[in-house]
This record gives structure tokens, sequence and C-alpha cells, in this order.
């Protein structure tokens, strides 16, 4: 018996190590199959990327599905899926591959909007689901545009659901649909979904209220279908609609009802329209008359105007008197509407007509009283500034140095704090000859850490899907940067700084994404070869094509550094340069023959840079004209005074580039 029990024994432990080798195998199958080492991931997934970009999607999602389960990338790499799915027509796929998104990986930062999409894809075939997928987006903390048009799609189901249905539904039922509609119309107007929601709305309700109309034909006139609008307006009480009316009216040319309309209600209705839609009739209106009448027009209208939106009347009404004229209509402006979205403007006006005329007794109380009541004004750099002047015709040195360092200190990267700082060094000149060292554009913060997504997105160079994890607009600007989209890069940072209130230190990344030194090597070449300099001339670049070499204005100039053909040609010619006009959007050709339009221009301005710079936006005529004419002390009072505005504020961007080029780089 025990030989039995020994050999029974003997046979149980064959059999369990045949189990566990068994197990073994399996479980080392399984590894074998969801194991991926990161370098082969890597490889597997940039590959995968190169054929979306190339439009080789069905190769592309086959290796995006070879992507592990173990690695970070596997919840993009199925969101990338989908995208080929979408590109291939395969509908079924797409949803599919969205599903096991936002089931497997429910915390990740992409099912929401995974879930958004798919609710998209199964809306008319299976409404109950995308409700289901719809609710749960709403409740997430996805995007808020997100949330606006799934709250719609909710209201859409709904909505319906009890067009469609033989029950009564209770008020309250009917006014919640109603309400979302309402909601995503008054948030988005134009938005991509807004004509939509118009089409669903009145599919759902024959009677819509009067005010409700107001939001559908605005909706359709901001989406562009007029007659469909037309279709609506007389379903509104007329002193709600006139200012839709009018700016409709002018969209299917029937410019005398935009006249009667807009004359009428600015005199009658004002109050019971919202502000851009009276401002838009307003514009509409005066686009009816030639420019020679814009103030003729503009005037008449403001006689019969009434109520608190006039004042946007007025304000073009000063924009367009003479010169002589601006300073009272200003100050009438500002008095009869101190609290007004204009008054801080129109103040600025009066302050800087006050100068002009050297009236400093009262400027120096109108700049205490601006910096007191708008302290966060766009124009309190400008103020700052010629307070400190005011205060320097008063030999007051030490009130001087305090508005010029507070300038600086506050708004260091404005034209205004270039020109503080110029007067207390005393440099006299509008440009320095300093050398700058080339730094190239760097991702603006601390460098991700290894288990960052972003870190891994960026190893595999997929910039699209950075921007799904990350809302920080300098990121949004690196990414742009790598992509090579140098114009967005520097729009998109650019208005990120300017919505700083506190700027960071000239040393922080992020300024070189607002400034970057693309073409730097060309633009150093050329402006040491035509004695120009070189800070100066990567501002004129910036500011003329965003360093777009495609760019071409709509009157003809071309490239970087927008050239008009037969200014280019002649001046090519007469140095020995020929080349066909297409030849202008290259780069080098481009940066070579605008330093040499500047030298030969500012030469012709005895060697002045403030001039030159003038003359490149309007005009050498012009600017000989107003130097002649103007009456001004010093650099400062000339800029004030150009009389376009297109040319003074291109004057004070292209130096306060000048000097953000030369601040950031400076060799120390």
């Amino acid at each position: 018996q025990m030989c039995i029990r020994d050999r029974l024994n003997s046979k149980d432990k064959n059999v369990t190590k045949i189990a566990v080798f068994i197990f073994c195998l399996i479980l080392g199958f399984y590894f074998a199959k969801i194991y991926q080492p990161q370098g082969k991931t890597v490889k597997i997934y940039k590959q995968a990327l190169r054929d979306y970009n190339n439009g080789n999607y069905s190769n592309s999602y086959y290796l995006f599905s070879r992507i592990s389960y173990t690695s970070s990338l596997k919840p993009v790499a199925i969101y990338r899926q989908a995208l080929c799915a979408r590109a291939l027509g395969d509908k079924q796929s797409e949803l599919k591959r969205y599903q096991q998104l936002f089931n497997n990986y429910p915390k990740n930062k992409l099912s929401p909007e995974a879930k958004y999409q798919a609710g998209q894809l199964v809306i008319d075939d299976n409404p109950s689901l995308a409700l289901r997928y719809f609710k749960s987006v709403s409740k997430s903390k996805i995007d808020e545009d997100y949330k606006i048009a799934a709250d719609y799609y909710i209201a859409r189901v709904a909505a319906s659901k009890i067009r469609y249905s033989n029950k009564i539904f209770s008020r309250a039922k009917v006014a919640k649909v109603e309400k979302s509609f309402r909601h995503y119309l008054e948030t988005v107007p134009d938005g991509r979904l807004a004509v939509n929601v118009a089409n669903t709305w009145k599919k759902f309700n024959l009677n819509i209220k009067s005010e409700d109309v107001v939001l559908l034909v605005r909706a359709y006139y901001l989406g562009g279908q007029y007659k469909e609008a037309a279709s609506f307006i007389p379903k509104a009480v007329p002193e709600n609609i006139w200012a839709l009316s009018a700016s409709n009216s002018y969209a299917l040319h029937d410019y005398n009802k935009t006249k009667s309309l807009t004359e009428l209600g600015v005199a009658k209705y004002a109050d019971n329209v919202e502000v851009d839609d009276y401002n838009r009739a307003v514009d509409d209106y005066l686009r009816l008359f030639d420019p020679a009448d814009k103030l003729k027009y503009t005037t008449k209208l403001l006689s019969v105007a009434k109520g608190k939106k006039k004042d946007y009347i007025w304000n073009l009404k000063c924009s367009y008197v003479a010169p002589k004229d601006k300073f009272a209509c200003y100050k009438d402006l500002y008095l009869n509407f101190p609290g007004g979205k204009y008054s801080e403007y129109a103040m600025l006006q009066v302050f800087l007509a006050g100068i002009k005329n050297k009236n400093y007794a009262k400027c120096r109380e109108l700049s205490k009283e601006f910096l007191s009541k708008y302290p966060s004004s766009e124009y309190a750099p400008q103020v700052l500034f010629w307070a400190g002047k005011i205060e320097q015709q008063y030999n007051n040195s030490v009130a001087a140095s305090t508005y010029y360092q507070r300038l600086i200190n506050n708004y260091p990267d404005s034209y205004y704090a270039y020109r503080a700082y110029w007067i207390m060094k005393g440099v006299k000149a509008s440009v320095i000859n300093t050398e700058l060292n080339y730094k190239p554009v760097e991702y603006p913060y601390k460098y991700p850490a290894k288990d960052d997504i972003l870190y891994t997105l960026m190893n595999v160079q997929d910039y699209d899907m950075i921007l799904k994890y990350t809302e920080d607009d300098f990121i949004a600007s690196w990414v742009e940067y790598q992509k090579g989209n140098y114009a967005s890069s520097m729009i998109i940072a650019r208005d990120a700084m300017d919505k700083l209130q506190i700027k960071p230190v000239k040393s922080d990344l992020r300024w070189r994404l607002v400034y970057p030194q693309n073409y730097y090597k060309q633009v150093q070449k050329y402006s040491k070869q035509y004695n120009n300099n070189d800070a100066l001339m990567m501002a004129v670049i910036r500011e003329e094509s965003s360093f777009n070499p495609e760019a071409q204005s709509g009157v003809g100039a071309i490239g970087l550094m927008q050239l008009m053909p037969a200014t280019a040609h002649d001046i090519g010619q007469k140095h020995g340069i020929s080349f066909n006009t297409s030849y202008l959007f290259n780069p080098e050709l481009n940066i070579r023959l605008g330093n040499l339009y500047y030298s030969t221009i500012k030469g012709m301005l005895n060697g002045k840079d403030v001039s030159a710079i003038a003359a490149y936006n309007g005009g050498i005529g012009s600017v000989t004209r107003w130097k002649s004419t103007l009456l001004y002390n010093d650099t400062d009072e000339f800029v004030e005074q150009i009389p376009y505005d297109e040319t003074r504020n291109y004057v004070e961007k292209v130096f306060r580039s000048y000097w953000n080029y030369t601040r950031i780089y400076q060799k120390q």
C-alpha cells in the first residue's frame, strides 16, 4: 500500500509540475504579447504617425494597434486608430476604438472627448446610447465648448422624444429643452453647431417666443444663411430685431432697408438690442457711403441717436474729424460718457492733444486722474511715459524717473518702456549697435518628467496629441513651432504674453516664442552687408509677415519682408540682382532685397531709422511731407503726431519688437 501511495504521490507531483509548466508557458506567451521594450514602442509609434501624416491610414491603424497595453501611449494609440478609421470612412471601427478608449481608460484625459465623438456617431441610430454618452461628457472636466455642445445634443434627443411621442410632457420638461437651445445660442451664437441648434429648435417649437426668435436670426445671420434669417425676422418684435434685420438686409444687398432700419433703430430702439448687433448695424450703415462722406453720415446718425450705445457712433465720428477738431470731439465724448466703453480712449486723446498744445499743467492732472481711474488700461504705458516727459519739462527729474521706472517695471516689453529706458540711459539714437546671441526656441518650461505623458508624446513627436493633454498657450505655441508653423506659433505666444499681468524676466524661455530668431543667420548676414541693425530687421520681419515666407498681402506685397514686386525688381536691377517675381517667396532673396530697400530709404532720410521705418510702411513721400509740416521737438512728438494711424502703430510695433530682441538676446 505504501508503494502504491508513493507512486500516486509521484504521479500527482508530475501532474502538478506539468500544470505549472503549462501555466508558465501560457503566462510567458501573454507576457511576451503584451510586453514591449520602450525603444520598440517608440519605433512602432513613430512609424504609425508617419504613415498617418502621409495618408496611409490602413497601415497606420494596424501599427497603432501594435502598441503595448503596458505603454502609457496605448490610449493615445487607440484614439489615433479612431482617427484613422474616420479618415477611411469606417464609422463602425471608429466607434469601437472610442468605446475601447473610454471603457478601458475612463480616467484618461482623452476619454471624455472620445465619449463625445462616440455620441455624435450613434445619435441618429441609437439616441438613448448617445444620450448616456453626452450626459457623461456634460459632467466631465472637458473643455466648456464640448460641454455646451453636449448639452445641445442632450436637448436634441429630448426634443426628438417629445416631438414623436404620443405622451403629453410637462411644461417644465419642454422648457428645459428650450433652455439648452437658448444657452448654446446665447453663449456661442457663431459656434460650429449654432445653425444646427436653430434648425432643431424651430422644428421642436413652431411658436418660438419673440425674444428667442432673435437668437435664431442671429445664428442664421452669423452662419451666412441670410435668407433663412430673413424668413424669421417677421416673427420677432420689430424693435428687438431691427439691428440684426439691418445687417441681414445689407448682406442681401437691400441697402435702402439697411439705411432706414438703422436710422430708426438708433433713434428709438437702441436699448432693445445687444451691443454687438447695434455696432454691426452701424458699421454696415456706414459702409453704404464713400470714405469722403463717412464723417457726414456718422454725424447725421449721431444727431438722431439716443441711449448709452451712441458712444460707439461718437467714437467713430472722432476718428473721422480733422486733426484740429479731435480734441473737442474726444473731450465731449468723455464728458458725456465718463463711464462708457470708449471713455479710456477718449481721455487718452484729450491728454495727448493737451501735450501737443503744450498744456502741461492740465495734462499733469489728467495723467494722475487717468492712472487712478484706469490703472490696468492698455494705454497706461503711454500715459506713464508722457507723464514722465511732462515732469522733465518742469525739470523734476526725480518724478520723471519715478514714472519711467514704474513703466519699465510694470510693462517691460512695451514700446514706451523702450523709449523710457533710452531716455534714462541718455541714448539719443533710436537704435544701438549691439551684438546679439543666437538662442533657439526651447520647451518653455522645465522639461516634463519621464513618467509624464507630455514627455512621452514629445519623445514620439506627436505634437497634435500634446495639445489634447494641456491647455497652456505657450506649450501650444511651442507645438506650432515644432511643426514649422512659425507665424501661428508667434501669434499664440504673443497673445498669451499680453494676457499676463506680471511679465516674466527677460531670460524666461517663453520670450523666445514671442520673439523668435527665425532666419536670423540670413538677417545677420545681409543687415551687416547693407549697414542695417539686425535686431531692427528681425523686428520688421516679425511685424510684416509673422515669419511666414509665403505671406502675400491684399495689395500684392510678398514674403518675409513684404516687398512689392515692382519695388523689389527696381532695387534688384540697380544692384545687378535679377529674378522672377515668384522667387520673392524665397527667404534668402527676400531678406537680401528687403535689407537693400531699407538701406536705400534710410539713406534718403539722413540715416534716421525712425523715419525709415515710417517710410517702409507709409511711403517716403509721406514721411518727407510730415517732417516738413508737423511741429515737434523730438522723436517722441514726431511719432505721436504721424497722421496715419496704421503707420504710427507700425512704427511703435516695430520698435517694440526691436527693443525686445535687444533686451532678450543682447550679449552681456
